[in-house]
């Protein structure tokens, strides 16, 4: 069979164009915008004393509070009349990660002067890594709860002591607060306000232990069923914010952060003056966003008790307004807008009748100016955009009736506030406030002016006003396709004079997978500054994204989605791009498809996927070797498995086939308790799913696989001697023996298989599973590199029998040739001569196979019936005699080689299905060696369980011949393993900690196959 063919060379392609797709998704990202923050003194985190039970029950674990300066030394002495705030790192977060929320919350305390302050809690979580290994969220949950009632202990002795407690998690210590609620004994009212960091709501980034998967379920089940008000557990009384960070966090994407119970779901560049995208880690000290989150704070407090205001409804709207649309100033207060204004008489009062013109004042104004737009019943007067640059009044856009005339002017006496439609816009320097109204509404209102009013100010100040159709400033763009990735699409040649506002719909943009560029030019610019701002709004997600274009800032606009459009989204507004101009210059609009941020998108949603779909493959190439092995008596190499078992039209149509059937919800309701639902039917419910994306992961695991299988037989090959070395060295420390003691342990170890697995089970009783399997993935390994050693070394001796041969051959031959020129030797010496001559051949031969067999005990069988077959050669004529006896040593030594063969290739794919079940669960170990001075076992192990079956599976696996090729039912065990690669590709790729059970279900059908099946029927025998 050929190791290679035209899907190999497919899967190398894809895997390729796949790596160009995972270092896109990796480096090609904006650079970080946010600034940092400083402390003004010296950080100082003072341990709070906690209850002796508390400690005992929970010695890795900590409760401190934050505090600057002289303020330390109030903290020591346990004396606290703020407002507690608890903050909980995630997944290896420190418990300073409080650092920055802490010191600008005290800033803003002296520098408001305000009667109240908060008090920053934080918890020491040991730096866990609670994003892979789920063992330690119910430990850490139940600890923080326990820290809630010590933090409200410390005011007991208050006269406004605090009720509840504001939480903040970063990361998985959002879903530890989350699962708060969930504990029975937890009392609700005891949290009021959430704010949760680039925390995965929706499912964990990596599936890879089962509490992991159980905690996620069980509580985003109790939120999703007691969040609505009157309901069991009632939780509508808690203030949820998320917050996401954007295409920059690449440990989270900020499609998980969407958590549909929240009461504010939103990225980072979406949040009014904080418009950058952050890392993971940078959301926690990001100033910008840092003082949105400490403002909002301020504006939940309730001046009269000086604590977090009990009124939902006013936490929400202070919220909404810091975090989705703030139309003033830095304070909630400042967002009222009073309904109705009355204008001065003895201001200025400007009426401009152009559509388009800009109202500059470069020093500022004495007097009140008002500049009129007027209403027309005119198509052209249909729209009106208005960019006000430096114009710091709150109320600063109206509607009225022009219906007096003072000192010759036409005016209105009062108007309508509009400035409620405010928003502010990304701006490199100066501020800028954006309005776009409706004037033909207005007019049906009977409105005859739109009035923008600016105070007296010393400041220099902006309005560009356009006044347009809406049909001429709304374009709807046609995406372009794959093929035309090298050339542009033009959206718009050129924007008209003076034009302030466009709008780009991208109808059809509604997939992850899909990526753009639109490039925005600049043209005929009439000033060498100028400003413009371009804005991806999608309607169903939080994720705006924005671009400048200066005289020094040409980058297009990446247009990529962090969340897929809701299968069940009943609207038909698309995306579209926003684009506020320079009334200074002209653009143009051209949309490019981004390939390689297309390929960067598949690899941000899908790369962990990849791993189910490997262990599937080596499922079917191990399927491939047990049915070659009874076809040809032998198992062919791992490479030639995979190319010819593998195939991707074997196992993905009856994936599909099986997802669909199994996601019918009549079926689903009644199989819910037994099977869990598929990961294909969450995909297509996330509406993840596209129709290419099975092959698409199947050839990038294909081309893992293939790569992987290369770099382990090169491994095999020229590093088994040195890891050989470091064993022997490793055991020698260890036993504190010499070298030689060391060496025969190992040669025992190798001899005595069950000794190994009895010390894995017994190491994974006393310390983890997973630790059993590391070492059992070590050991594998050189037992491997053992079995190449011994393979060489056979195939050394076949060569020199070969010389051998050949000689005794070419002896023979000259013997012959001086018998028949001989006239004077008679008939009967010539035959004696002959038959001595054939009975020392005989006699040499027998010798080296007995010596064959003493030497090597496993081929001893082998050697044996190789002798058998020699004692029926006829010695009546040397030719026939050698030639034979020849034939018969190759057919012999071909045999025993190819069999010898095929227990290194099947211990091989077995090897590679070990190594893939050990990666999944070295978290485990991480785990455990951080806790290892505190708890000597892993508890839970999420790994126990398989280490145990496949600890009892190679016991048996690694002794004798294995695979045997003369047992009957070879058949069932394939079609076992292939329903495995089928159930692996339906329900792990989510899920991946369902790849170890499945692993292990394989192994044991393999070792009760060999142990128990019958021989069949004309034994397929060695020497055959």
């Amino acid at each position: 069979m050929a190791v290679t063919g035209p899907f190999v060379v497919f899967s190398g392609i894809v895997f390729v164009i796949f790596m160009l797709g995972l270092h896109n998704f990796l480096t090609n990202n904006e650079e970080n915008g946010c600034e940092m923050t400083y402390m003004f003194e010296y950080p100082q985190f003072v341990r709070v004393s906690l209850p002796v039970d508390i400690v005992r029950r929970y010695p890795r674990y900590g409760l401190y509070a934050y505090g600057e300066g002289h303020m330390t030394e109030r903290l020591r002495q346990m004396k606290f009349t703020g407002i507690p705030v608890l903050f909980i790192p995630g997944n290896i977060g420190s418990h300073k990660q409080v650092r920055s929320l802490a010191s600008v919350s005290l800033r803003k305390t002296f520098s408001s002067h305000t009667p109240f302050h908060f008090d920053y809690f934080t918890v020491d979580l040991n730096e866990e890594l609670s994003a892979l290994f789920g063992g330690v969220l119910k430990e850490q949950r139940d600890f923080v709860h326990r820290c809630l009632h010590r933090i409200l202990a410390l005011y007991q002795n208050n006269e406004n002591k605090p009720t509840s407690v504001v939480l903040i998690g970063h990361s998985m210590g959002g879903m530890v607060a989350k699962g708060l609620f969930q504990d029975p004994s937890f009392d609700k009212s005891l949290v009021r306000v959430i704010i949760t960091l680039v925390t995965p709501h929706k499912s964990p980034v990596l599936g890879l232990d089962s509490f992991l998967a159980k905690y996620y379920d069980s509580v985003n089940a109790y939120w999703r069923d007691n969040r609505r008000a009157g309901s069991e557990g009632n939780l509508s009384h808690v203030t949820f914010a998320s917050i996401g960070g954007g295409h920059r966090d690449i440990l989270v994407r900020s499609g998980l952060t969407q958590m549909e119970e929240a009461d504010v779901n939103v990225l980072s560049t979406a949040i009014p003056t904080v418009w950058h995208s952050t890392d993971h880690l940078c959301s926690v000290w990001c100033k910008e966003l840092v003082f949105v989150i400490v403002r909002t704070l301020f504006d939940i407090v309730n001046l009269t008790t000086k604590q977090v205001s009990e009124n939902v409804q006013e936490r929400n709207l202070v919220f909404h307004y810091h975090m989705l649309q703030r139309t003033a100033g830095k304070r909630f207060s400042a967002s009222f807008h009073p309904h109705t204004v009355y204008f001065d008489y003895n201001a200025v009062w400007k009426e401009n009748i152009r559509r388009q013109f800009t109202f500059h004042e470069p020093n500022g104004i004495v007097t009140e100016t008002h500049i009129m737009i007027r209403l027309l019943d005119d198509v052209k007067h249909e729209m009106l955009a208005v960019e006000a640059i430096s114009v710091e009044d709150k109320d600063w856009v109206f509607a009225c009736v022009a219906d007096i005339v003072h000192s010759d002017v036409r005016m209105c006496q009062s108007g309508i506030n509009l400035s409620n439609e405010t928003k502010f816009l990304p701006s490199r320097e100066l501020q800028r406030k954006f309005v776009y109204l409706n004037l033909a509404a207005l007019k049906r209102r009977s409105f005859t002016h739109v009035i923008l009013r600016v105070k007296p100010t010393k400041r220099m100040f902006q309005f560009n006003v356009d006044v347009h159709s809406s049909s001429s400033r709304h374009i709807t763009a046609s995406l372009p396709k794959w093929v035309s990735f090298l050339s542009n699409s033009a959206v718009l040649d050129s924007t008209v004079d003076h034009a302030v506002y466009y709008e780009v719909a991208l109808p059809g943009f509604e997939q992850t997978w899909q990526a753009y560029l639109l490039h925005i030019q600049p043209q005929d610019c009439h000033k060498t500054s100028h400003h413009a701002v371009a804005t991806v709004v999608v309607p169903w997600s939080r994720e705006d994204v924005h671009v400048h274009i200066t005289e020094s800032i040409r980058k297009p606009l990446r247009l990529r989605l962090q969340s897929p459009k809701p299968s069940l989204y009943n609207s038909s507004d698309p995306v579209k791009v926003t684009l506020v101009l320079d009334p200074q210059c002209k653009y143009s609009v051209r949309i490019q498809s981004g390939v390689l941020d297309s390929l960067g998108q598949l690899a941000r949603f899908y790369t962990p996927m990849v791993l189910s779909y490997v262990v599937a493959i080596l499922l079917l190439a191990l399927r491939e070797q047990l049915r070659t092995l009874v076809e040809t008596g032998q198992c062919v190499m791992f490479h030639t498995a995979v190319g010819a078992g593998a195939k991707p039209y074997y196992v993905l149509p009856a994936v599909r086939l099986g997802a669909r059937i199994l996601g019918w919800s009549v079926l689903l309701k009644l199989m819910h308790p037994l099977l869990p639902l598929p990961d294909l039917v969450i995909l297509q419910e996330q509406n993840l799913d596209f129709l290419l994306l099975s092959l698409y992961l199947y050839a990038v695991a294909y081309g893992t696989v293939y790569l992987l299988g290369l770099g382990c037989w090169l491994a095999v090959i020229f590093s088994g001697h040195t890891a050989h070395k470091m064993a022997v060295r490793f055991l020698a420390r260890s036993l504190t023996g010499t070298l030689t003691l060391s060496e025969w342990a190992m040669a025992g170890l190798s001899k005595l298989p069950a000794a190994v697995s009895a010390f894995l089970i017994a190491l994974m009783y006393s310390t983890c599973g997973a630790l059993s399997l590391c070492v059992g993935a070590a050991f594998f390994f050189l037992k491997l590199c053992k079995m190449y050693e011994e393979y060489l070394e056979v195939l050394f001796k076949y060569s020199l029998k070969l010389l051998a041969s050949e000689e005794q051959q070419g002896v023979s031959e000259e013997q012959q040739s001086s018998a028949l020129e001989g006239d004077d030797i008679n008939e009967k010496d010539a035959t004696t001569l002959t038959e001595n001559d054939a009975g020392d051949d005989k006699s040499q031969d027998n010798a080296e196979s007995e010596t064959e067999a003493q030497h090597d005990p496993d081929t001893g069988d082998k050697a044996d019936t190789c002798q058998t077959v020699k004692t029926t050669v006829s010695v009546a004529n040397i030719d026939d005699s050698d030639e034979s006896l020849s034939h018969v040593e190759v057919a012999e030594s071909s045999d025993s080689n190819d069999y010898s063969f095929s227990e290194l290739h099947f211990n091989f794919s077995a090897f590679l299905l070990w190594l893939s079940v050990t990666l999944i669960n070295v978290p485990c170990v991480l785990v455990w060696a951080r806790n290892y001075r505190y708890n000597v076992k892993l508890e839970p192990d999420p790994s126990f369980e398989t280490s145990l079956v496949l600890s009892f599976c190679v016991a048996i696996l690694w002794q004798g011949k294995f695979p045997k090729p003369n047992l009957k039912y070879y058949q069932w065990v394939c079609h076992s393993l292939y329903v495995l690669a089928v159930v692996t590709l339906t329900y792990a790729p989510l899920s991946l900690h369902h790849l170890g059970p499945i692993v292990a279900t394989a192994l044991v059908l393999i070792m009760l196959h060999q142990l128990v099946a019958p021989a069949s029927e004309g034994n397929l025998s060695v020497g055959n």
